[in-house]
């Protein structure tokens, strides 16, 4: 069965056949080196501006577990909402990524602004530098156009900002999955890596039947949709295709998934994980839908495999996912497994 597109239907010979071509043809994304103590992690700043002591927290916490920090010396310009022109954030990721000596890109924080210099960056040399790249929000647009640019995978994850600089730090949850896919130490035996529900997020929801598996891509709802259309929107044909968003009203959340089904990006992906869209609900107005009544007109009757409620987005119990990995979706079950190691280890 294919490793994209896994979900059981009748295929007759010359389907098949089709099927196994595609697939071979498609090129696993490269797996960026992980991360051991000693490593160099650079911070940066590609969205919106930085707050200086959560930034500063980071660093030393990841300085008190063994690596090196670059905390460059204008992280805290800001122009605006942004952190800096746009030409200051595109110099600043390049050189994160042809410096030899820096191991991983750790972007600060989400906010605005990623989309605004993806046309100044050097994308033949990030192609040829692979390096683990974090964060979620914002850092969607970024994922998505290092899988269609330069064909490596990142990682949808907490960010120093509003994780390891947080007063506690990142919460058990969220801290066990981070570590447990970037660093070398964790990931020297068996790939698979199951998640579980956390305490306080509710049950699962299974809004179609069916299991598949295909690698992840998506992210941030509002990003995909404004990608729809240029050289770096989600490719998620035979893709598990993840999605969250933080506060957007439903008939926002309806509109942009009208966008993503009328570009296609929900005709055949392998499965859809929807995760928390915090601040989304109805609120007090009576005359909205709900959330999720806007899901089940989206999913309810999907070909394909669709869980909800999944424990990834705006919220502190912010699972890491792998962008470019295979997952395994159960929509009869609510399971969602990583089934392959993340990251090279040799």
């Amino acid at each position: 069965m294919s490793p994209l597109f896994a979900r059981t239907l009748p295929l007759g010979g010359a389907a098949l056949v089709a099927a196994v071509l595609t697939v071979a043809a498609t090129a696993a994304p490269t797996k960026p080196k992980a991360l051991r103590p000693g490593d160099t992690i650079m911070i940066v700043a590609p969205a919106g501006e930085l707050i200086e002591d959560r930034i500063r927290l980071a660093a030393q916490r990841l300085e008190e577990m063994g690596f090196r920090v670059i905390v460059p010396d204008d992280l805290f310009r800001r122009r605006g909402y942004l952190a800096g022109t746009d030409q200051q954030r595109a110099d600043e990721l390049m050189r994160a990524f042809t410096d030899p000596e820096v191991d991983a890109i750790f972007p600060g924080s989400g906010g605005y602004g990623v989309t605004r210099m993806l046309d100044l960056l050097d994308w033949d040399a990030i192609a040829a530098n692979p390096k683990m790249v974090i964060g979620f929000s914002d850092i969607t647009a970024l994922h998505l156009a290092i899988a269609a640019k330069a064909g490596f995978g990142t990682f949808h994850s907490p960010n120093p900002q509003w994780g390891l600089g947080s007063d506690g730090g990142m919460p058990p949850f969220a801290a066990e999955h981070f570590w447990r896919v970037l660093l070398a130490s964790e990931n020297g035996g068996a790939a698979g890596v199951v998640y579980e529900q956390p305490d306080g997020l509710g049950p699962r929801v299974c809004l179609a039947g069916g299991q598949a598996r295909g690698r992840m891509t998506g992210g941030n709802l509002s990003l995909l949709a404004a990608l729809t259309g240029t050289p770096y929107a989600a490719q998620t044909d035979g893709a598990v295709l993840f999605l969250e968003d933080v506060r957007e009203a439903p008939y926002r959340v309806d509109r942009m998934l009208r966008q993503l089904e009328q570009s296609g990006a929900l005709d055949s992906p392998a499965a859809v994980v929807l995760g928390q869209f915090r601040g989304c609900d109805a609120g007090d107005d009576e005359s909205s839908l709900t959330l999720h009544e806007v899901f089940a007109d989206y999913f309810a009757d999907a070909p394909y495999p669709v869980v909800a409620n999944f424990p990834a987005g705006h919220v502190e119990q912010n699972a890491t996912l792998p962008f470019g990995r295979e997952f395994l979706v159960d929509g009869d079950t609510g399971r969602v497994e990583l089934l392959e190691t993340p990251v090279e280890v040799d």
